[in-house]
């Protein structure tokens, strides 16, 4: 597993690695405000690409993701959002992006 700390350089591994799908989970982060995260997960044969974004107001400090709020008060990331910013920033339609949250992570 390698962790990428910075968006442009996990973007870069991306485009040149050329991976079929990226997955993502939505998580706690107790210390961002609002207490959300997101992590962006590949693998290419047998080493997995992660990289992790915090909230910071009304947006991922990193990728700039909008943070959104339901009607309850509560922080979410909009599938579409990522979807939509994955596939501009890697200037790809052929990707498949997906939720792991399904499967409880």
């Amino acid at each position: 597993m390698v962790h990428v700390n910075r968006w442009d350089e996990f973007r870069r591994l991306a485009v040149a690695l050329h991976p079929s799908s990226i997955s993502y989970t939505a998580q706690r982060a107790p210390l961002s405000k609002p207490p959300i995260g997101l992590r962006l997960t590949f693998a290419v044969e047998s080493i997995q690409y992660v990289f992790l974004d915090f909230a910071e107001g009304d947006a991922l400090r990193r990728t700039n993701i909008p943070v959104r709020v339901n009607e309850f008060g509560g922080a979410y990331l909009s599938e579409e959002d990522i979807r939509m910013f994955i596939v501009a920033q890697l200037g790809r339609t052929d990707v498949h992006v997906y939720s792991l949250e399904v499967l409880g992570y």
